[in-house]
């Protein structure tokens, strides 16, 4: 459709320039990649190869990358841009309910034992909490991707969205690994809660371009509100991690800060 020379392109509709590759094609590399291991049933041999090989850093640094895929962790992280990104919170917390739906759903329904359920203690390293039970998919790797989609679909310059996803798709990569660093959980569960997480968040930013239920300056309070309460809860909540408990309280406070900040900002005399 070629608009009018007049026509100011920052009216036109975010729906026309929503990425339909962006939001399909990693979700297909990573299923995929699921699809291999488990044809070739090598989840387990992997694990142990690749649990070994993340011995090459110190826990503490795993252990700080993992809280960062939590729920809370990731609300905490994503608060500061809510005072000038809020669409991509919003595209966040409207895919959440898909992404916990596949998350839990695929948990209680599968039922999968963990390493630690399988695996002799010695053989592969643990860090933090020991579990056992509901391996798959990866919650962490659930979350991690659906915000990562959230972010890269809803880049506010569509030129360098690229580069965005290239940034994104690692940082993602990274806490979706970290499950198997500190020995909680599989391949096959990391790989299809990536599927399945970046497809959530690709849902929750296509929704954002239908409505500004959430990214309107009233939606953005809400999220804001959510966010400081979420962020505070982090400062009491056990994440299974003691090694990063400083870091945990920090990243509290990053959230607790950027909440305020959109809440004191959104108090401000408008002209």
């Amino acid at each position: 459709m070629h608009l009018p020379a007049s026509t100011d392109h920052a009216d036109m509709p975010v729906r026309d320039t929503f990425p339909l590759g962006w939001a399909l094609a990693p979700a297909l590399v990573l299923a995929g990649f699921a699809g291999a291991v488990a044809l070739a049933d090598s989840n387990q041999r992997l694990f142990v190869e690749l649990n070994a090989a993340s011995g090459s850093l110190p826990p503490r640094l795993w252990a700080m990358i993992t809280v960062c895929g939590s729920v809370l962790g990731a609300i905490a992280l994503l608060a500061a841009t809510i005072k000038t990104q809020p669409r991509w919170l919003a595209s966040a917390f409207i895919g959440a309910p898909l992404a916990m739906l596949f998350s839990e759903g695929g948990k209680r329904y599968f039922d999968v034992m963990r390493p630690a359920g399988v695996l002799e203690p010695e053989s592969f390293n643990l860090i933090g909490q020991k579990l056992y039970v509901h391996a798959f998919p990866s919650g962490h790797s659930v979350t991690a991707f659906c915000v990562a989609a959230a972010i890269i679909l809803s880049w506010p310059k569509p030129e360098n969205r690229w580069r965005a996803g290239l940034a994104g798709l690692l940082l993602a990569s990274l806490v979706a690994f970290s499950r198997i660093a500190v020995g909680a959980h599989w391949p096959l569960d990391i790989l299809t809660g990536a599927a399945g997480g970046w497809l959530a968040g690709a849902v929750g930013a296509w929704l954002t371009t239908r409505t500004d239920l959430l990214h309107s300056p009233r939606g953005a309070r809400v999220m804001a509100t959510i966010a400081l309460a979420t962020s505070l809860a982090m400062l009491f909540i056990d994440l299974g991690q003691p090694d990063a408990r400083l870091f945990r309280i920090s990243l509290a406070a990053w959230g607790i800060g950027g909440a305020a900040a959109a809440l004191m900002n959104d108090r401000e005399p408008r002209t």
